[in-house]
């Protein structure tokens, strides 16, 4: 076991002295992940909006008021044309326009609200939901006014006092209505916008840094290290677990950097942390077969870095590490589970952002446990040939 330590040491030694280690170890994913996180953090919750009121009124100040306590972020414009540019620019997700007679006709039959979008625009249902939501609150009173007098058959002032204040009081106890927007592909709320950012870089940048990690076994080999360590009394097998967990090391301290950054910086909650490190611990062991398994195939430092680079990124996107799946074709997202990086990642989105324990992604834990076991028996066999040669 001593002997094991003394050579997983000696590796993640040999490893960190390498150039593109600093790159894409540290580097390179804390730059993505602030990137990425400081990209969906800066924006607002709520859509903005623009709304021209040419009715000017009590009712219609009023009814802008209410569209501002919903879901819309209210900017007021005089002209038309002065919103409607700045929809096709897309600085606005609509336009709302109370046209003029807007309180005359919400006292009659009913007021009419127009609503502008551009033709790509994909945000109309959430607007048009906030603009009903608030209408259909605002336009209680007087309904139940028109509903109330015609009932009674009277139109004097005092019927009307007395329906009004009766309305408002039914009005004022009935719960108020909310507007949940949802965009399907965007990065979930879970209390830091850098969530999705940590765990998918933390997926690209292990199994990356895993494949790289060949490059000294292949040294190794090619400059007749492991012979002579293989006629010591050592022996090929605490020489090759030795060699595994100088991966497992650096796929460890890689995932403590990022895991440090994320929580310890930018605020991301993990949820259930014994599943999480147990996610962490099974990823980082994954990525620990694939690297052996490049060490013993690879011939050369060079072969190794030109097979990692294309398949670490490659495998990152079908997976799932540069962009949601949800954004894809079904077809592709099945394609994406073809590669263990879908797996995680989904893994990894129920315990940070539901929260989900060990029997919660049971499945995704039992693929990468599988896939983990598979490219680690393959790699021992290989790298037992491949050193003794």
């Amino acid at each position: 076991m001593n002997a094991a330590l003394a050579i997983a040491v000696l590796e993640i030694r040999r490893f960190l002295r390498e150039r593109i280690t600093l790159f894409t170890t540290i580097l390179m994913p804390t730059a993505l992940m602030l990137i990425i996180g400081t990209a969906f953090g800066s924006g607002t919750s709520e859509l903005p909006v623009g709304l021209l009121d040419e009715d000017d009124t009590v009712l219609s100040a009023e009814f802008t008021a209410g569209l501002e306590e919903s879901a819309l972020a209210v900017t007021a414009y005089s002209d038309a044309d002065d919103m409607a540019r700045d929809i096709r620019l897309g600085f606005l997700a609509a336009g709302v326009r109370l046209p003029a007679g807007f309180s005359d006709a919400l006292e009659g039959d009913g007021a009419e609200v127009v609503m502008t979008l551009d033709q790509a625009s994909t945000n109309g249902a959430a607007v048009a939901a906030a603009i009903n939501a608030t209408a259909a609150e605002f336009g209680q009173v007087p309904t139940a006014l028109r509903v109330g007098l015609a009932t009674l058959g009277r139109s004097d002032g005092e019927a009307t006092a007395a329906v009004t204040a009766v309305a408002e009081q039914v009005a004022g106890a009935m719960p108020a209505v909310t507007v949940d927007e949802t965009t399907v592909g965007a990065v979930p709320a879970t209390g830091s916008a850098f969530a999705s950012a940590m765990y998918t870089q933390l997926t690209l940048f292990i199994f990356l840094n895993g494949m790289l990690a060949g490059i000294p076994l292949v040294e190794s080999r090619r400059l007749g290290i492991s012979r002579r360590m293989m006629a010591t009394p050592t022996g090929v097998g605490p020489q090759l677990f030795g060699v595994g967990l100088g991966r497992l090391g650096l796929g460890l301290i890689q995932a403590g950097i990022l895991l440090g950054l994320g929580v310890g910086v930018f605020g991301v909650g993990v949820g259930h942390w014994p599943t999480a490190l147990a996610l962490v611990l099974l990823w980082c062991a994954l990525a620990a077969a694939v690297g052996m398994l490049l060490g013993a195939v690879g011939r050369t430092p060079d072969q190794v870095v030109a097979w990692s680079v294309p398949l670490g990124i490659g495998m990152g996107m079908l997976g799932g590490a540069m962009w949601p799946l949800s954004v894809v074709p079904p077809f592709m997202r099945t394609i994406g589970h073809l590669t263990p990086h879908a797996w995680a990642i989904d893994a990894w989105s129920a315990v940070v952002n539901d929260g989900a324990r060990f029997g919660d992604i049971a499945l995704e834990l039992g693929v990468l446990a599988a896939v983990t076991v598979v490219l680690g028996v393959l790699s021992v066999i290989l790298l037992r040939r491949s050193l003794s040669r």
